[in-house]
């Protein structure tokens, strides 16, 4: 990626994560899956299973939206669907043994990644990225709380 004079670092980092995306959707067209597919099995717990209302706030989507993926992964085979015992409305989705290896796949992949960068950078480095990432994520948290109260005045 070319640095670009007076970048900005918010431009930075969403040119950086477009770039990333691109390696990842490859990665899942390369075995029949689709990103959001994958993302999706990731957030399941793997032993006890998640309630799609759980869910689709990790993957930045409302419950509702979720529909047509689940359906999609239940055809698959890679994911079962139930009604909670005790609310008939939450429904609890939990990972097939398909589904099982497709979840541990992707984590392999997205591991392989992270090790790759580590390696090219060093440990140290990475610790101080981590540091830098979390810094940025709380100052934008921060002002995504001030503008939330300056709409409400």
């Amino acid at each position: 990626m070319k640095r670009v004079r007076n970048e900005t670092i918010d431009s930075r980092l969403k040119c950086t994560w477009q770039v990333i995306g691109r390696m990842y959707f490859a990665e899942a067209a390369k075995h029949g899956d689709t990103i959001a597919g994958i993302y999706f099995l990731l957030n399941i717990n793997s032993k006890e299973g998640s309630y799609a209302s759980d869910i689709a706030p990790m993957m930045g989507m409302e419950s509702s939206s979720l529909s047509r993926m689940i359906k999609t992964l239940e055809d698959a085979n890679l994911i079962v669907r139930s009604a909670d015992n005790v609310d008939k409305r939450k429904v609890k989705i939990t990972l097939t043994p398909k589904g099982q290896v497709k979840k541990e796949s992707a984590k392999t992949i997205v591991r392989n990644f992270n090790e790759m960068i580590e390696e090219k950078i060093g440990t140290q480095r990475k610790a101080e990225l981590m540091d830098i990432l979390g810094e940025i994520a709380d100052l934008a948290e921060k002002r995504l709380t001030e503008l939330k109260q300056d709409n409400i005045k």
